[in-house]
């Protein structure tokens, strides 16, 4: 069988790398569909970034020119790709659904960090099959969407349009090599406490006003200037960005921990997070992934309400998930679930992911030791089941199952429901 992957970010990659090394692994044909033009700070493919999968043939494509033929030509018989219908409709390809599909080309959707929630319901009517990491997700998806969904067809019509598999990103956690991540970044044998830096550069005036990285009396005066006086308290009285990273990077000193933050280009982090760091990085690894080597080797997760929730705790990493207004958020339908601080939600887990204020973030390090964070293996096991769906590094297999198996789609296909997860770690 002729599989295609369209690569078109490094993201895609994150996501799709075990899928497409189980599908070589299976003596599939793998196609990379490749298109290095990519305008998000270091989101572009370069070719080495393809050299993991050295059997796969690299199929040239330029976004804005035909797909379907080069899907043709290379003998596709399924493409697979994240939040396709979004991609497809993004990429305005949707012209080209109905030739794909006469070249005998079915569709798959893999899901980035839950992303497939906010996903139109009208892919259902586009894609053989949407991948869920967990029957939490799907249930999510289908609930906050449900008058398009109602359009679709009924429960068992959804059903056999979708499956649970877990998370093909996570499941890259058993091709890190530990010591070679802890050599590279020079960890030696310390512990190692993850921080990975809030995004600064959204449309929200409260990260930039009151945790930027100028003078107070600067940004309480800008903030006059542009009609945000009722920020200037907390400007000018409230802990910053600043001190919580003291707060984590004391809490390391005590500990004899080394203190890896962990950005992306396009965060436009503070200058000070890569002067207190043992070592600063961005995204530079595709297979595995950074955050997922970085995971493997953490003893503890700071982040700011981020899907690296999911990582850390598929890793059986403790995180803490410091929270910062979301306003240019909150409108998703799915705000609340994502982002809220209710307890036994995805941010607010006890056990596995604790959600603190700044404040309370910055107090609780400065009286505990890393020794102090532990994850509880029963907790863990009710949040993967719920979350992350599984916990075997075997997601990718299970897609393939259901891509192996396309002439059951509309049958019901085989059974992916979850099983329940291991507590230990996933393997190495």
């Amino acid at each position: 069988m002729t599989l295609g992957f369209l690569v078109l970010r490094k993201s895609f990659l994150k996501v799709m790398g075990a899928l497409i090394q189980a599908a070589l692994d299976r003596n599939h044909d793998v196609v990379l569909v490749w298109d290095h033009r990519e305008a998000k700070p270091g989101e572009e493919v370069a070719r080495t970034d393809l050299a993991p999968w050295p059997a796969a043939r690299v199929v040239p494509w330029s976004r804005g020119t035909p797909l379907a033929p080069v899907l043709r030509a290379a003998g596709v018989h399924a493409l697979v790709g994240p939040s396709l219908y979004s991609v497809i409709h993004a990429f305005r390809l949707d012209a080209e659904v109905e030739a794909i599909r006469a070249g005998g080309v079915r569709l798959y959707s893999v899901d980035y960090g839950l992303d497939t929630i906010t996903s139109d319901p009208a892919g259902y009517r586009v894609v053989d099959v949407t991948f869920y990491t967990s029957e939490w997700q799907r249930q999510l998806h289908w609930r906050v969407k449900a008058e398009g969904f109602a359009r679709i067809g009924d429960e068992r019509a959804l059903t056999a349009r979708s499956a649970v598999v877990g998370s093909t990103m996570l499941d890259q956690l058993a091709t890190v090599d530990r010591a070679a991540v802890r050599k590279r970044y020079g960890l030696d044998d310390r512990p190692v406490v993850l921080f990975m830096t809030l995004k600064m550069q959204v449309p929200d005036p409260w990260r930039r006003l009151v945790w930027g990285d100028s003078p107070r009396v600067w940004r309480a005066a800008w903030a006059l200037a542009t009609r945000h006086a009722g920020l200037v308290p907390e400007i000018l009285r409230a802990r910053g960005y600043r001190d919580l990273v003291e707060a984590v990077r004391r809490m390391c000193a005590r500990s004899g921990a080394a203190l890896v933050v962990k950005s992306r280009r396009k965060n436009g982090d503070p200058a000070f997070l890569a002067r207190v760091a043992d070592a600063f990085l961005f995204d530079e690894e595709t297979y595995p992934y950074t955050s997922m080597g970085l995971m493997a080797v953490a003893d503890l997760c700071v982040h700011f309400q981020s899907a690296g929730v999911l990582e850390a705790a598929f890793a059986g990493v403790p995180s803490l998930s410091v929270r910062v207004p979301q306003e240019h958020l909150r409108s998703y339908p799915t705000y609340a679930e994502f982002y809220s601080a209710r307890p036994e939600s995805l941010q607010n887990f006890p056990g596995v992911v604790w959600s603190m204020t700044p404040p309370e973030a910055i107090a609780r390090l400065d009286g505990a030791a890393l020794a102090d964070f532990a994850v509880d293996g029963e907790r863990r096991r009710a949040y993967v089941a719920q979350f992350v769906g599984f916990d075997d590094t075997r997601s990718s297999a299970r897609a393939l199952d259901v891509i192996e198996h396309g002439s059951d789609i509309g049958h019901g296909g085989p059974d992916m429901a979850p099983k329940p997860p291991d507590a230990r770690r996933a393997p190495a």
